[in-house]
């Protein structure tokens, strides 16, 4: 399932910390099923997200797949961070903070190539 989302768009998913349904142990279990860039994406650093300053969650992210931790939050993660959640889609949809794509790392395109789009 993972590597039919990732071969032709970019995925952000995302999580709250206390959410008891679909937390983090379950995104996690999720992402780690077999496909082609999991190496990839386990060696990838998990870095700090903040907002206004404020340690807002963690991001995970290789290529075009990213995974994010909302700190402080449950199910319904845009309702419980109202502000964090509107930040995290923009920087998500243009490239900015955590989600940019740094020097070095793999770009969409070599992302999609990996994983069979040609």
């Amino acid at each position: 399932m993972v590597e039919f989302l990732v071969k032709k768009s970019k995925v952000l998913l995302y999580q709250g910390h206390f959410d008891l349904r679909d937390g983090v142990v379950s995104a996690e279990a999720w992402v780690t099923m077999e496909w082609e860039g999991l190496g990839k994406y386990l060696m990838a650093e998990r870095k700090a997200w903040k907002v206004k300053g404020m340690l807002a969650g963690y991001v995970q992210k290789w290529g075009s797949f990213s995974n994010t931790a909302v700190l402080e939050a449950g199910h319904l993660v845009p309702t419980d961070k109202a502000v964090h959640s509107p930040e995290m889609m923009e920087d998500w949809v243009l490239d900015k903070g955590v989600f940019a794509i740094e020097q070095g790392e793999d770009s969409a395109s070599d992302f999609r190539a990996a994983v069979g789009n040609r």
